[in-house]
Formats: C-alpha cells, sequence, structure tokens
C-alpha cells in the first residue's frame, strides 16, 4: 500500500506554528485600542491649541476665558469660532492659553487620556 497524507507529527507541527503565529499577532494587537485613543486624543488636543493660538493672535490677546473638563466646539467661549465640531473628549487649559490634559469621561476623574 502506498497511501498519501499527512502523518499525525506532521500536523502537530504545522497546528503548534499556527498556535506560535497566532500568540504573536495577538501580543502584538494587544495595545491597538489604547494607541489609537491615545492618537485621536492628541491630534484633538492639537486642534484645541491651534484654535487657542489663532483666538489670542488674531484678538491680540496673551490670556482666555480658562477651560476644565468641557467639550469643545463651535459653541465654545473665545476660540469657538475656529473649531468645525466638537470635540469627542474634555478638556482642560489655562487662561495663559495651554491645553493642560485630556480625558474621555465626562467628570474628568477616571479616564485621563492625554498627557
Amino acid at each position: 500500500m502506498n497511501e498519501r497524507g499527512f502523518t499525525l507529527i506532521e500536523l502537530l507541527v504545522v497546528i503548534a506554528i499556527l498556535a506560535v503565529l497566532f500568540g504573536l499577532t495577538a501580543l502584538a494587537l494587544t495595545n491597538v485600542g489604547n494607541d489609537a485613543k491615545s492618537a485621536a486624543a492628541k491630534a484633538e488636543v492639537d486642534m484645541v491649541q491651534t484654535a487657542i493660538d489663532v483666538y489670542m493672535a488674531v484678538n491680540n490677546t496673551d490670556t482666555v476665558t480658562s477651560g476644565s473638563c468641557t467639550k469643545v466646539g463651535p459653541n465654545t467661549t473665545d476660540f469657538g469660532d475656529y473649531l468645525r465640531r466638537t470635540s469627542r473628549f474634555y478638556f482642560y487649559w489655562g487662561a495663559n492659553g495651554t491645553v493642560t490634559s485630556a480625558w474621555e469621561d465626562s467628570g474628568c476623574t477616571t479616564t485621563q487620556v492625554w498627557p
């Protein structure tokens, strides 16, 4: 008899290789969601900081109304005219115009996403 097929050892080796590849892929993708959230927060921080900077330059001032745990958008006091949409995150910024933190939760107590 000359049967063709895979032996049990060959099948076990293939399964072991696939398990290792799956494990490596899972480890590589573990923080992808957190990294994406952090990148989105950084992009919004940059957007808010730019709006504040433009407001201060156009109005020739070195202060803005400070904000604490606030979503920002077109209706925001002072620099809202320089924003197209409401932010996903909540921000703190000082009267000097510097954004200091970004939070995911509305109470700004549990999930700080930047810095």
